[in-house]
């Protein structure tokens, strides 16, 4: 039990073992974060090209997506262990991430449907992406508090602003598709409730932050939403070009990436 107990909790690494641990956690997170993007927005297109029949191209996009983001959430919390001493919060999100997967297992499983309609899969949604969203707030707290403390250019905080980024963006969508959840409709569209509406939202979200017309008549709370989206995403910009652009703390600090 308390071999179990050490794994979910902080590790004890040195600073050059802890900074290699980040960039290899944030180089996994960005690359799965494009793989997430990419398999939302585009692998059902590309699967109905290639012929493939659309109950088969929704199959295939669901399952990976699912095995994609319970990774991803993984690889949230452990980088996290490297960013933050708090070892009660690094136990509660693991137990909230674990609780999180196995609800969505059911609420949005593409083989087998679990409920009668979708009203009554609803609430389990909402709780699932409101899980999701907690862990990726968390997450990029600790995130813009290791990037803008420290050292100022460092190859780590590079991936690490990347991971930021594009978190912003996959955070939203899961807050567009608590309103939708809430407010059926509300992203423009009326979608099947669990990974079909979600992609669509992530879709929202990336047009957002790309200063993209996202051509979906959202309701007003969304829309609202977007503009706090694009406002922080490109403050975060700012920001980061401002600290880019600053003189290292050492002039012989080399960046490997």
């Amino acid at each position: 039990m308390k071999r179990y107990l050490s794994y979910i909790q902080r590790q004890n690494l040195n600073s050059k073992e802890l900074n290699e641990e980040k960039r290899k956690d944030y180089r996994h997170i960005v690359m799965l974060q494009v793989l997430i993007i990419a398999s939302a927005m585009l692998l059902k297109e590309i699967l109905f090209i290639a012929g493939v029949s659309v109950a088969h191209s929704n199959l295939t996009r669901d399952l990976l997506f699912l095995t994609l983001g319970g990774t991803y959430v993984f690889i949230l919390w452990d980088l996290l262990r490297n960013l933050t001493k708090n070892n009660t919060l690094l136990v509660s999100l693991f137990i909230l991430i674990v609780f999180g997967l196995g609800v969505a297992f059911f609420a949005a499983n593409p083989v087998y449907d679990f409920f009668d309609s979708e009203n009554s899969k609803r609430p389990y949604l909402f709780f699932v992406h409101f899980c999701l969203f907690t862990v990726e707030t968390i997450v990029i707290y600790h995130c813009v508090n290791d990037i803008f403390t420290g050292k100022k250019l460092s190859a780590e905080k590079i991936w690490g602003a990347a991971c930021i980024y594009l978190m912003i963006g996959i955070s939203f969508g899961s807050l567009y598709d608590l309103v939708n959840i809430v407010q059926p409709g509300s992203i423009g569209t009326n979608l099947s409730q669990g990974l079909e509406s979600y992609t669509v939202c992530i879709y929202y979200s990336m047009t957002i932050i790309g200063g993209h017309d996202s051509l979906l008549e959202a309701a007003p709370i969304i829309q609202n939403l977007g503009i706090i989206e694009a406002v922080w995403s490109n403050l975060f910009v700012v920001l980061l070009v401002g600290r880019l652009l600053s003189k290292p703390d050492k002039e012989q600090d080399a960046i490997v990436i």
